[in-house]
């Protein structure tokens, strides 16, 4: 793989950094462009192949992820100021991104104050429910659990449920949560086990996939493992899954390599026989690796409009030369073979 250095400062190896991010000055230097339109995404022209930045500044926007209601666009992501728990920011049709607020300032009794990662809201008949991980409370090495939280609306306040949704102890945590709904209307969630906390004592990371109740609530049946490190690229490290069936084909969307804040950082894409697996790679090649939009692209979620399908990603670090991670999206297209990406499309 090719590996760039297009950001000044880049962090591409030695110590791990804080995934929260950091309190930075200067907040109103943030980047911020359209949110999407009714007729793509982001309003007007399509995007350069294969993204360009939606959000980028001083903060740390990690995980980010969007979801839509009636004409209102709202941008998950995990914390990138010390005194947010999840940060959402709402954008209207041919409007700007507006401030940052807290979705869930209230933690659950067992979570630690400022680890909380990788946001998801998804709408239950009526009432949103905000799932996330947390760090619980004392765990010294760090453990992260699933938790959830529950809103009339997607900006909040979501009110968390008292005990986590998922905590797969015995693998090192779960972490990475992302709603799939099935053709048939039926809920899924699909997270990451963290094995690769201890990867000695826990083993290679997993990801898992359950069936949810109908209010998003609770979990049916058995947690069910799909997909596991099965190319070299990859590094031993899998995560941050999201998963969309497409013309009757399912697809896995991952994150693997160096880690977050490395230039061979990437995205992948396996191929799936349903919500409960198998997943298997198609090629031997990431779907999204550096290039001249962005090194170490990862953490990806799937936004679909109007029939439109774009990957919303974070790059290792901005074009614009900070080494904080930026919000990136790209146009997904989906035919007889493997996902690409960045595509030319017409809005």
């Amino acid at each position: 793989m090719t590996v760039f250095s297009l950001c000044v400062g880049a962090s591409v190896g030695g110590s791990v950094p804080s995934r929260s991010g950091a309190s930075v000055p200067g907040v109103k230097a943030i980047h911020r462009v359209q949110p999407p339109g009714q007729s793509g995404f982001p309003s007007g022209v399509p995007p350069a192949a294969p993204g360009q930045e939606v959000l980028a500044g001083p903060l740390d926007w990690g995980d980010p992820a969007i979801v839509q209601d009636a004409s209102a666009f709202y941008l998950y992501s995990t914390q990138p100021l010390p005194w947010v728990n999840v940060a959402v920011e709402v954008g209207g049709s041919g409007g700007t991104w507006g401030p940052v607020h807290d979705a869930l300032p209230t933690l659950p009794p067992w979570a630690q104050s400022g680890q909380t990662w990788s946001p998801e809201a998804h709408r239950f008949d009526g009432r949103w429910v905000l799932y996330f991980a947390a760090q619980i409370r004392g765990t010294d090495p760090a453990v992260h659990c699933i938790g959830d939280a529950i809103a009339d609306t997607p900006i909040g306040p979501f009110w968390p449920t008292a005990v986590p949704l998922i905590c797969q102890r015995s693998s090192g945590g779960s972490i990475d949560p992302r709603v799939y709904v099935s053709s048939s209307g039926s809920p899924y969630l699909v997270w990451k086990s963290d094995n690769n906390s201890d990867p000695s004592r826990y083993g290679p990371p997993v990801i898992w996939t359950q069936r949810l109740t109908g209010d998003g609530l609770g979990l049916l049946g058995v947690p069910t493992s799909i997909f596991t490190v099965d190319r070299a690229w990859q590094q031993s490290l899998i995560e941050a899954p999201d998963m969309v069936t497409v013309g009757g084909q399912t697809w896995l969307f991952y994150s693997a390599g160096g880690g977050f804040w490395a230039a061979n950082y990437a995205i992948g894409a396996a191929r799936c026989a349903g919500p409960l697996g198998p997943c298997a790679d198609v090629g031997n090649a990431p779907l999204l690796a550096s290039n001249a939009q962005g090194q170490g692209p990862g953490e990806s979620s799937v936004f679909s409009q109007d029939g439109h399908y774009w990957l919303v990603y974070n790059p290792s670090c901005s074009i614009r030369g900070s080494t904080a991670r930026p919000v990136a999206i790209a146009p997904l297209e989906f035919g007889s073979g493997p996902p690409t990406v960045g595509a030319a499309r017409s809005t």
